[in-house]
Protein backbone atom coordinates (compact mmCIF):
# COMPACT_ATOMS: atom_id res chain seq x y z
CA UNK A 1 0.00 0.00 0.00
CA UNK A 2 2.65 2.52 1.29
CA UNK A 3 4.75 1.71 -2.15
CA UNK A 4 1.81 1.81 -4.14
CA UNK A 5 0.75 5.85 -3.41
CA UNK A 6 4.60 6.93 -3.53
CA UNK A 7 4.84 5.39 -7.05
CA UNK A 8 1.28 7.16 -8.12
CA UNK A 9 2.34 10.42 -6.25
CA UNK A 10 5.51 10.43 -7.80
CA UNK A 11 4.06 9.81 -11.52
CA UNK A 12 1.54 12.58 -10.68
CA UNK A 13 4.23 14.86 -10.23
CA UNK A 14 6.24 13.79 -13.51
CA UNK A 15 2.91 14.46 -15.56
CA UNK A 16 2.55 17.56 -13.67
CA UNK A 17 5.43 19.37 -14.61
CA UNK A 18 6.26 17.05 -17.78
CA UNK A 19 3.44 18.78 -19.34
CA UNK A 20 5.52 22.53 -19.64
CA UNK A 21 7.96 20.02 -21.44
CA UNK A 22 5.21 19.55 -24.13
CA UNK A 23 2.80 22.21 -25.24
CA UNK A 24 2.31 22.71 -28.96
CA UNK A 25 -0.28 25.04 -28.86
CA UNK A 26 -2.15 27.37 -27.41
CA UNK A 27 -4.75 25.54 -24.61
CA UNK A 28 -6.64 25.28 -21.58
CA UNK A 29 -3.83 23.67 -18.48
CA UNK A 30 -6.16 21.26 -16.41
CA UNK A 31 -3.23 19.07 -15.75
CA UNK A 32 -1.95 21.77 -13.43
CA UNK A 33 -4.14 20.29 -11.05
CA UNK A 34 -2.00 17.32 -10.43
CA UNK A 35 -0.02 19.65 -8.68
CA UNK A 36 -1.86 20.43 -5.74
CA UNK A 37 -3.40 16.80 -6.03
CA UNK A 38 0.07 15.30 -5.44
CA UNK A 39 0.31 17.15 -2.34
CA UNK A 40 -2.68 16.45 -1.14
CA UNK A 41 -1.82 12.61 -1.61
CA UNK A 42 2.11 13.07 -0.33
CA UNK A 43 0.17 15.06 3.02
CA UNK A 44 -2.01 11.91 3.55
CA UNK A 45 0.54 9.56 2.90
CA UNK A 46 2.50 11.32 5.66
CA UNK A 47 0.07 11.28 8.18
CA UNK A 48 -1.38 7.38 7.19
CA UNK A 49 1.96 5.49 7.52
CA UNK A 50 5.05 5.80 9.38
CA UNK A 51 7.39 8.58 8.03
CA UNK A 52 10.58 7.36 6.76
CA UNK A 53 13.06 8.96 4.06
CA UNK A 54 11.43 8.25 1.23
CA UNK A 55 7.78 9.28 2.35
CA UNK A 56 9.78 12.83 4.06
CA UNK A 57 11.17 13.62 0.40
CA UNK A 58 8.01 13.19 -1.75
CA UNK A 59 6.27 15.20 0.62
CA UNK A 60 9.02 18.18 0.41
CA UNK A 61 8.71 17.39 -3.54
CA UNK A 62 5.27 18.11 -3.53
CA UNK A 63 5.68 21.00 -1.99
CA UNK A 64 8.04 22.50 -4.73
CA UNK A 65 5.97 21.22 -7.22
CA UNK A 66 2.89 22.63 -5.61
CA UNK A 67 5.18 25.83 -5.03
CA UNK A 68 6.37 25.80 -9.34
CA UNK A 69 2.53 25.64 -10.46
CA UNK A 70 1.40 28.29 -8.37
CA UNK A 71 0.82 31.06 -10.97
CA UNK A 72 -0.59 28.41 -13.60
CA UNK A 73 -3.27 27.22 -10.93
CA UNK A 74 -4.45 31.25 -10.98
CA UNK A 75 -4.98 31.41 -14.90
CA UNK A 76 -6.40 27.96 -14.76
CA UNK A 77 -8.38 28.96 -11.98
CA UNK A 78 -9.10 32.35 -14.41
CA UNK A 79 -10.19 29.95 -17.44
CA UNK A 80 -6.99 31.85 -19.04
CA UNK A 81 -5.46 29.73 -22.02
CA UNK A 82 -1.89 29.10 -21.92
CA UNK A 83 0.61 29.33 -25.35
CA UNK A 84 3.63 28.97 -23.62
CA UNK A 85 5.81 29.16 -20.43
CA UNK A 86 9.06 30.84 -19.09
CA UNK A 87 12.67 29.58 -19.73
CA UNK A 88 12.72 29.67 -15.95
CA UNK A 89 9.56 27.53 -15.96
CA UNK A 90 10.92 24.85 -18.08
CA UNK A 91 14.30 24.72 -16.08
CA UNK A 92 12.37 24.16 -13.10
CA UNK A 93 10.27 21.51 -14.36
CA UNK A 94 12.94 19.52 -15.48
CA UNK A 95 14.53 19.89 -12.60
CA UNK A 96 11.89 18.81 -10.53
CA UNK A 97 11.13 15.67 -12.85
CA UNK A 98 14.87 14.89 -12.54
CA UNK A 99 14.70 14.78 -8.82
CA UNK A 100 11.30 12.84 -8.82
CA UNK A 101 12.53 10.33 -11.53
CA UNK A 102 15.90 9.60 -9.32
CA UNK A 103 13.63 9.29 -5.99
CA UNK A 104 11.01 7.03 -7.98
CA UNK A 105 14.84 4.79 -9.14
CA UNK A 106 15.86 5.09 -5.25
CA UNK A 107 12.23 4.06 -4.28
CA UNK A 108 12.08 0.97 -6.11
CA UNK A 109 15.54 -0.70 -6.15
CA UNK A 110 14.85 -0.73 -2.32
CA UNK A 111 11.24 -1.21 -2.32
CA UNK A 112 9.93 -4.19 0.31
CA UNK A 113 10.25 -7.34 -0.46
CA UNK A 114 6.21 -8.75 -1.43
CA UNK A 115 4.71 -10.66 0.80
CA UNK A 116 1.45 -12.00 -0.50
CA UNK A 117 -1.06 -12.97 2.61
CA UNK A 118 -3.24 -15.53 -0.16
CA UNK A 119 0.40 -17.30 -1.10
CA UNK A 120 1.74 -17.63 2.72
CA UNK A 121 -2.44 -18.81 3.71
CA UNK A 122 -2.77 -16.15 6.53
CA UNK A 123 -4.56 -13.09 6.66
CA UNK A 124 -4.36 -9.70 8.49
CA UNK A 125 -7.13 -7.73 10.56
CA UNK A 126 -6.74 -4.28 12.05
CA UNK A 127 -8.79 -3.22 14.32
CA UNK A 128 -9.26 0.41 15.42
CA UNK A 129 -9.69 1.62 19.55
CA UNK A 130 -10.14 4.91 21.05
CA UNK A 131 -9.28 5.66 24.34
CA UNK A 132 -5.65 5.79 26.76
CA UNK A 133 -4.15 4.12 29.35
CA UNK A 134 -5.18 5.41 32.29
CA UNK A 135 -8.96 5.63 31.03
CA UNK A 136 -8.90 2.03 28.95
CA UNK A 137 -9.68 1.93 25.05
CA UNK A 138 -13.00 0.91 23.20
CA UNK A 139 -13.43 0.19 19.98
CA UNK A 140 -13.24 3.42 17.87
CA UNK A 141 -16.70 5.28 16.84
CA UNK A 142 -17.15 6.23 13.26
CA UNK A 143 -15.14 9.48 12.86
CA UNK A 144 -13.64 9.42 16.59
CA UNK A 145 -9.25 9.51 16.16
CA UNK A 146 -8.05 5.75 16.85
CA UNK A 147 -4.74 6.08 19.36
CA UNK A 148 -4.45 1.88 19.76
CA UNK A 149 -4.53 -0.36 16.55
CA UNK A 150 -4.41 -3.71 17.09
CA UNK A 151 -3.68 -6.21 14.04
CA UNK A 152 -4.36 -9.57 14.36
CA UNK A 153 -2.87 -12.49 11.95
CA UNK A 154 -4.53 -15.90 11.46
CA UNK A 155 -5.19 -18.11 8.64
CA UNK A 156 -8.13 -17.55 6.75
CA UNK A 157 -10.02 -20.12 8.15
CA UNK A 158 -9.75 -19.27 11.33
CA UNK A 159 -7.24 -20.21 14.22
CA UNK A 160 -6.81 -23.80 14.89
CA UNK A 161 -6.62 -23.14 18.77
CA UNK A 162 -8.01 -19.72 20.78
CA UNK A 163 -6.90 -21.23 24.11
CA UNK A 164 -3.34 -19.21 23.33
CA UNK A 165 -2.94 -16.43 21.45
CA UNK A 166 0.88 -15.11 20.88
CA UNK A 167 1.21 -11.75 21.30
CA UNK A 168 3.99 -9.59 19.75
CA UNK A 169 5.48 -6.93 22.17
CA UNK A 170 7.91 -5.45 19.39
CA UNK A 171 10.61 -3.03 20.32
CA UNK A 172 9.61 0.46 19.51
CA UNK A 173 12.40 0.89 16.81
CA UNK A 174 10.26 -1.13 14.61
CA UNK A 175 5.95 -1.15 14.24
CA UNK A 176 3.64 -4.18 13.44
CA UNK A 177 4.68 -3.41 9.52
CA UNK A 178 8.67 -4.29 10.35
CA UNK A 179 7.31 -7.71 11.82
CA UNK A 180 4.82 -8.55 9.05
CA UNK A 181 6.74 -11.59 7.18
CA UNK A 182 6.84 -13.36 10.93
CA UNK A 183 3.94 -12.85 12.21
CA UNK A 184 2.23 -13.88 8.99
CA UNK A 185 4.97 -16.93 9.14
CA UNK A 186 3.48 -18.03 12.25
CA UNK A 187 0.04 -17.32 11.64
CA UNK A 188 0.38 -19.51 8.51
CA UNK A 189 1.20 -22.47 10.94
CA UNK A 190 -1.69 -22.25 12.58
CA UNK A 191 -1.42 -19.60 15.29
CA UNK A 192 -3.37 -16.93 16.62
CA UNK A 193 -0.93 -13.61 16.55
CA UNK A 194 -1.95 -10.09 17.52
CA UNK A 195 0.50 -7.23 17.62
CA UNK A 196 -0.72 -3.72 18.78
CA UNK A 197 0.59 0.30 18.26
CA UNK A 198 -0.68 2.64 20.72
CA UNK A 199 -0.03 6.57 20.34
CA UNK A 200 -2.22 7.88 22.83
CA UNK A 201 -1.00 11.32 24.97
CA UNK A 202 -0.63 9.59 28.33
CA UNK A 203 2.33 7.13 27.08
CA UNK A 204 5.20 8.65 26.06
CA UNK A 205 8.33 7.35 24.47
CA UNK A 206 10.01 10.54 22.90
CA UNK A 207 8.72 13.08 25.20
CA UNK A 208 7.75 15.04 21.95
CA UNK A 209 5.66 15.79 19.13
CA UNK A 210 8.25 12.40 17.60
CA UNK A 211 5.46 10.75 20.19
CA UNK A 212 2.83 10.34 16.99
CA UNK A 213 1.80 8.09 15.16
CA UNK A 214 4.02 9.36 12.43
CA UNK A 215 7.06 10.21 13.27
CA UNK A 216 7.80 7.95 16.39
CA UNK A 217 9.42 4.99 14.92
CA UNK A 218 11.56 7.15 12.78
CA UNK A 219 12.40 9.01 15.37
CA UNK A 220 13.55 5.95 17.99
CA UNK A 221 15.54 4.86 14.90
CA UNK A 222 17.10 8.01 14.83
CA UNK A 223 18.22 8.30 18.18
CA UNK A 224 19.13 4.69 18.63
CA UNK A 225 21.52 4.80 15.41
CA UNK A 226 23.12 8.46 16.72
CA UNK A 227 23.93 7.02 19.99
CA UNK A 228 22.83 3.55 20.90
CA UNK A 229 24.38 3.57 24.60
CA UNK A 230 22.58 6.83 25.40
CA UNK A 231 19.34 4.84 23.68
CA UNK A 232 19.87 1.62 25.47
CA UNK A 233 20.24 3.54 29.50
CA UNK A 234 16.60 4.44 28.55
CA UNK A 235 15.65 0.35 29.23
CA UNK A 236 14.04 0.99 32.64
CA UNK A 237 11.46 3.68 31.43
CA UNK A 238 10.82 2.03 28.49
CA UNK A 239 9.86 -1.27 30.32
CA UNK A 240 7.27 0.89 32.21
CA UNK A 241 6.09 1.43 29.20
CA UNK A 242 6.06 -2.20 27.60
CA UNK A 243 4.42 -3.14 30.78
CA UNK A 244 1.57 -0.71 30.18
CA UNK A 245 1.05 -2.31 26.82
CA UNK A 246 0.97 -5.64 28.07
CA UNK A 247 -1.71 -4.83 30.38
CA UNK A 248 -3.86 -3.54 27.86
CA UNK A 249 -3.64 -5.61 25.54
CA UNK A 250 -4.39 -8.82 27.61
CA UNK A 251 -7.33 -6.96 28.67
CA UNK A 252 -8.68 -6.32 25.20
CA UNK A 253 -7.74 -10.06 24.00
CA UNK A 254 -10.27 -11.16 27.27
CA UNK A 255 -12.87 -8.86 26.24
CA UNK A 256 -12.84 -10.73 22.37
CA UNK A 257 -11.98 -14.15 23.16
CA UNK A 258 -12.94 -14.75 27.04
CA UNK A 259 -11.06 -14.92 30.04
CA UNK A 260 -10.11 -18.55 29.92
CA UNK A 261 -7.34 -17.47 27.11
CA UNK A 262 -3.61 -17.78 27.83
CA UNK A 263 -0.86 -15.47 26.58
CA UNK A 264 2.74 -16.63 24.89
CA UNK A 265 4.28 -13.05 24.49
CA UNK A 266 7.49 -12.65 21.87
CA UNK A 267 9.56 -9.81 22.36
CA UNK A 268 12.66 -8.18 21.00
CA UNK A 269 15.61 -6.73 22.81
CA UNK A 270 13.93 -3.76 24.71
CA UNK A 271 10.44 -5.37 25.63
CA UNK A 272 11.65 -8.48 27.23
CA UNK A 273 12.22 -6.93 30.85
CA UNK A 274 8.57 -6.01 30.73
CA UNK A 275 7.02 -9.36 29.91
CA UNK A 276 9.50 -11.48 32.12
CA UNK A 277 8.21 -9.15 34.36
CA UNK A 278 4.47 -9.10 34.27
CA UNK A 279 4.62 -13.26 34.00
CA UNK A 280 6.05 -13.22 37.59
CA UNK A 281 2.99 -11.12 38.59
CA UNK A 282 0.63 -12.97 36.67
CA UNK A 283 1.95 -16.56 35.81
CA UNK A 284 -1.23 -18.22 35.61
CA UNK A 285 -2.19 -15.82 32.55
CA UNK A 286 1.36 -15.77 30.53
CA UNK A 287 2.54 -19.70 29.11
CA UNK A 288 6.11 -18.48 27.99
CA UNK A 289 7.91 -15.80 26.68
CA UNK A 290 10.17 -15.75 23.70
CA UNK A 291 13.08 -12.87 23.04
CA UNK A 292 13.66 -12.45 19.32
CA UNK A 293 16.93 -11.75 19.86
CA UNK A 294 18.18 -14.69 21.19
CA UNK A 295 18.14 -16.32 17.62
CA UNK A 296 21.63 -16.32 15.75
CA UNK A 297 19.65 -15.49 12.45
CA UNK A 298 17.85 -12.52 13.56
CA UNK A 299 20.76 -9.57 13.01
CA UNK A 300 18.09 -6.37 13.08
CA UNK A 301 17.45 -6.82 16.95
CA UNK A 302 14.99 -3.89 18.22
CA UNK A 303 14.25 -3.12 14.09
CA UNK A 304 12.24 -5.68 13.16
CA UNK A 305 12.34 -7.79 10.27
CA UNK A 306 14.11 -4.56 7.60
CA UNK A 307 15.70 -7.20 5.23
CA UNK A 308 12.03 -7.57 3.80
CA UNK A 309 10.80 -4.82 5.26
CA UNK A 310 12.66 -1.77 5.24
CA UNK A 311 16.08 -2.87 2.90
CA UNK A 312 16.87 1.14 2.88
CA UNK A 313 17.14 1.28 6.71
CA UNK A 314 18.78 -2.22 6.35
CA UNK A 315 21.47 -1.07 4.08
CA UNK A 316 22.82 1.36 7.01
CA UNK A 317 22.70 -2.04 9.70
CA UNK A 318 24.45 -3.86 7.17
CA UNK A 319 22.21 -6.35 6.37
CA UNK A 320 20.63 -6.89 2.39
CA UNK A 321 17.56 -7.17 1.36
CA UNK A 322 16.38 -11.07 1.72
CA UNK A 323 13.72 -12.68 -0.73
CA UNK A 324 13.94 -15.86 0.88
CA UNK A 325 13.11 -15.24 4.36
CA UNK A 326 16.13 -16.80 6.04
CA UNK A 327 15.64 -14.99 9.40
CA UNK A 328 12.14 -15.04 9.77
CA UNK A 329 11.86 -18.46 8.99
CA UNK A 330 14.62 -19.30 11.46
CA UNK A 331 12.49 -17.25 14.14
CA UNK A 332 9.46 -19.39 13.05
CA UNK A 333 10.74 -22.43 13.86
CA UNK A 334 13.06 -21.06 17.08
CA UNK A 335 9.25 -19.73 18.29
CA UNK A 336 7.59 -22.96 17.23
CA UNK A 337 10.15 -24.71 19.38
CA UNK A 338 9.49 -21.99 22.65
CA UNK A 339 6.14 -22.55 22.49
CA UNK A 340 6.27 -26.78 22.22
CA UNK A 341 9.04 -26.23 25.61
CA UNK A 342 11.56 -27.32 23.53
CA UNK A 343 13.23 -24.31 24.08
CA UNK A 344 13.45 -21.46 26.46
CA UNK A 345 14.92 -18.13 26.87
CA UNK A 346 17.30 -17.89 29.49
CA UNK A 347 18.73 -14.36 30.61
Amino acid sequence: MKLSAEILILALMILSNGRVLTIRKPHMDPLTMLAPISFLLASLSLFSFSADVFILAIFLLSILVLLSNFHALIRYSSHLVIDRYSPLMKVWAWFTNTLCLLLLGTILFFSPVNISERKMEAVSTKSLYSGSFSKGFAPSERFETSTGFITEFTRPEGPEDLNTIIILLGDKRGDTESYRPYLLSLAEKGFTVVSGDFYSKDLKWIHSFEDSKTFRRMGLVLRSLINNQKFKSQREFYTYNFSREIETMISLMNAKYGNDCQFFIITDEMSYTAAEDFKKVKPEVISGIFDLSTVPEYITPGYGFIQQTDPFLGKFLGVSRDKKLEAVNACVNATINAINGEALHDN
